[in-house]
């Protein structure tokens, strides 16, 4: 069970702000917290694991999928970091269920906040734009002050390590 924990306005969004059931996920990373993040005229869900802060961002046009496509961008950017073929396969099997939530967590907001003004100044200092790949890889190398200054990736690699 992955439980998708979004801000308000995305959850409006999405279509799935009523009805919301009190689960837990049970993967490794955590539930994960997801906005709307806008780059120029173009708007994308940023979502960042609870446990790790890992970002994964998809473009909005495919938030009607996001039960289908979440779990393979999710594995996606764990093969990207260094993550065990045998782990992203166990945290795939355990996203086979999503459900959505309000967020809980402030730190958490605070982090997603941060990834999004980050990824605005950073868009416009460019002059063609950068992949999602790109944004995701600058965003999972940026120390989280909360989390003793440790890199999404550190802390991910952490978690699959069992530490």
């Amino acid at each position: 069970m992955l439980v998708l924990r979004c801000t308000q306005k995305l959850l409006a969004r999405l279509k799935q702000a009523e009805n919301l059931p009190a689960v837990e996920s049970t993967t490794r990373l955590g539930d994960w917290y997801g906005n709307i993040l806008q780059l120029g005229r173009r708007q994308h869900l940023l979502f960042i694991s609870e446990r790790s802060r890992l970002p994964v961002v998809i473009p909005i046009r495919e938030g009607k999928r996001l039960a289908s496509l979440f779990p393979d961008a999710v594995c996606g950017v764990l093969g990207h970091v260094g993550v065990a073929a045998a782990d992203i396969a166990d945290e795939r099997s355990r996203m086979s269920e999503i459900a959505f939530g309000r967020t809980k967590n402030r730190s958490l907001l605070g982090t997603l906040n941060d990834f999004a003004f980050m990824a605005q100044v950073g868009n416009a200092r460019r002059p063609e734009p950068e992949t999602l790949e790109e944004l995701m890889w600058f965003l999972a190398q940026t120390p989280i002050l909360p989390m003793d200054g440790a890199s999404p990736i550190e802390l991910t690699l952490a978690v699959f390590r069992g530490k």
